[in-house]
């Protein structure tokens, strides 16, 4: 119970964080739903030749442009993860991750973003030959990457993007004796715009473009 309300103290600290920064310092504020595909897969250092499994992410997004010449996206979103080590088994890794990025545009309808991502494990299954086996607390509970990655808006607020994630973290387990794991994603994601505000001073420079 306590772990709850810690955490929606955070989300709403979180939130109140954003607007306070949109309030003061914005040019223009984001705030949508994403979802899409993922390819995961895992380098492990005794083990070669593990393939990439297909999962799924979904989550909320915020993008605050900054008067500079980029802006700020925070993410939070659930993503399914893991690998396929072999014919007959198959770990299944899932994470709340939260990515912060910085955003930079090309024009109204192309941006790159890049930046660390912090992932929490909230579950992982190891399945063999069809048994699945609860594997968790032979993980850590946190993970650590980098994110490079492409969106494009075709249609306003309609948003496509694709991203690697590079795990830098070994996630094993704190035993410098245990084999290295560190997670790789590609993730493609369909997104959606529920609320956008933009500063009057930036839709007169757009008109006037």
């Amino acid at each position: 119970m306590n772990v709850n309300l810690k955490m929606k103290s955070k989300i709403f600290t979180f939130i109140f964080f954003l607007l306070m920064i949109h309030n003061s310092f914005s040019q223009k504020f984001d705030l949508g739903i994403k979802s899409g595909s993922n390819f995961a897969s895992q380098n492990i250092k005794s083990i070669s030749g593990t393939k990439s499994i297909t999962g799924l992410h979904l989550g909320v997004f915020t993008y605050i442009k900054l008067p500079l010449v980029f802006g700020i996206q925070p993410e939070i979103q659930y993503s399914m993860q893991g690998t396929k080590i072999n014919s007959t088994t198959i770990r299944s890794i899932d994470y709340l991750n939260i990515p912060l990025l910085l955003r930079s545009s090309f024009g109204q309808k192309l941006n790159i973003h890049f930046g660390p991502q912090f992932g929490m494990l909230t579950g992982a299954i190891n399945e063999i030959s069809g048994i699945p086996t609860d594997f968790k607390d032979k993980l850590l509970k946190r993970d650590f990457s980098l994110i490079l990655g492409l969106s494009v808006e075709p249609i306003d607020r309609f948003i496509f993007s694709g991203r690697y994630v590079k795990g830098l973290k070994n996630i094993s387990d704190d035993d410098p004796f245990a084999n290295d794991t560190k997670n790789t994603t590609f993730q493609f994601s369909f997104g959606y715009v529920l609320v956008r505000l933009q500063d009057k001073n930036s839709k007169k420079n757009k008109t006037n473009e």
